[in-house]
């Protein structure tokens, strides 16, 4: 059933049926994900990871039918691209919270996770080379080669969200290539970030980039690497992208950059006004423009949530946050209970998972200062690669505990 997944994970990450237009037209995504739903149902040895995070993936999912179906501006709620979406990933979360039950399984998808990633990076780097990128804000920006998620934003996000994940895959490394593997998607996530023009992910890979080198024991030696390759990105850059980041220091270079800042803040101050219009269902999932009656999207999550999705959606989202925290410090005790009886090496994996996902989030909540990515898939994902790495490392911690007990009777 594995495999089954990691062959979905890659139509959903590359999306060739958006790519080759021929695909598209045998709708090939649905009828995996049909496949995978029989096979599921018909020949996968099913038992659910027992997380808290369920019930907050389950109020999230009851916020965005509740929304949907109420909203005045969404005619017919079952044809809404948006919560079908949403219910898209919410398959996907079934499928691995009750199908995944081994350590191994769990390195499989991780790891296929970031080759697929990196294969969708390096095909929309190719592209961009072939001349495939828009003109917007006064410069040439990469997009991804795809067309849901291929906006240079919503692109140069994706990046930084994953570049954590790589955390777990070094443990993993045993031979010369893996690194190279792990060199490779780095530096082609930085060339992508630094091509789209989005001044969020630029910053928010900055502070990444930076962290790490900080909290390593090697910091010493890192630090002229890091400023050197500082020099070398920023040479790089184009003088239009030049200027576009540079409006992070001084707003007056470019006029359309700040306009865009500024968008933000009108778009949290009409999220709320609208959540004060319908305080517990909200307007509907990716209805702002509509109820602003100005035709954008808020562009900032914190405006996104309330306006569109209201208590519910609040609710939901700050019970999805609190697992997070509270599966993260399990599974921290969980580690420290390993490393205290000379045996931390066997949960590092699964601890290295719980962290790359923490710092996701906390990227994803970064992002939202300057992006509604309130319905990226990326929430319902980290759930689910947490909760099935926590249950990993319970089922270790208990064995252990259990052979203690043995031991002292």
């Amino acid at each position: 059933m594995i495999w089954i997944i990691v062959g979905y994970m890659w139509l959903f990450l590359h999306r060739p049926f958006e790519v080759w237009p021929w695909m598209g037209d045998l709708r090939i995504e649905r009828l995996y994900m049909i496949g995978a739903l029989v096979a599921w149902l018909t020949i996968s040895q099913k038992e659910l990871v027992e997380n808290k995070v369920n019930f907050a993936i389950a109020l999230i999912a009851f916020a965005m039918i509740v929304s949907t179906v109420m909203s005045p501006y969404i005619p017919s709620p079952l044809d809404w691209a948006t919560l079908q979406n949403w219910l898209k990933y919410l398959a996907f979360y079934l499928l691995v919270m009750t199908s995944v039950h081994k350590e191994k399984d769990l390195k499989i998808l991780i790891s296929a996770f970031l080759i697929c990633f990196f294969l969708y990076m390096f095909h929309s780097y190719r592209e961009y080379l072939n001349g495939r990128y828009v003109w917007a804000m006064g410069t040439r920006r990469m997009i991804g080669v795809d067309n849901t998620m291929n906006d240079p934003n919503s692109f140069g996000a994706s990046v930084v969200y994953f570049v954590p994940m790589l955390l777990p895959f070094i443990v993993l490394i045993k031979k010369k290539w893996m690194w190279l593997f792990v060199l490779g998607y780095f530096l082609l996530s930085v060339r992508c970030v630094q091509l789209t023009g989005s001044r969020t992910a630029f910053v928010m890979l900055a502070v990444l980039i930076v962290g790490a080198v900080l909290c390593s024991k090697y910091r010493i030696k890192l630090i002229p690497l890091m400023l050197l390759g500082g020099v070398i990105l920023w040479a790089t850059l184009s003088d239009n992208l030049k200027d576009r980041y540079m409006t992070l220091i001084d707003p007056t270079i470019n006029e359309s950059a700040t306009d865009s800042a500024d968008g933000r803040l009108r778009g949290l101050v009409d999220g709320i006004a609208l959540w004060q219009r319908s305080p517990i269902w909200g307007i509907g999932p990716d209805c702002h423009g509509y109820g602003t009656g100005e035709g954008f999207l808020s562009h900032i999550l914190y405006g996104q949530i309330p306006g569109e999705l209201g208590t519910l959606g609040i609710l939901g989202f700050l019970g999805l946050l609190a697992c997070f925290l509270v599966n993260h410090l399990q599974m921290r005790e969980h580690y420290r209970f390993l490393e205290r009886r000379g045996r931390g090496a066997e949960g590092l994996y699964c601890y290295r998972v719980s962290l790359a996902v923490v710092i996701g989030v906390l990227m994803l909540l970064l992002f939202g200062i300057g992006g509604h990515n309130g319905y990226r898939y990326n929430w319902v994902w980290f759930a689910a690669f947490q909760a099935v790495a926590l249950a990993q490392m319970t089922k270790k911690v208990e064995s252990i505990r259990k052979m203690e007990l043995l031991v002292h009777r």
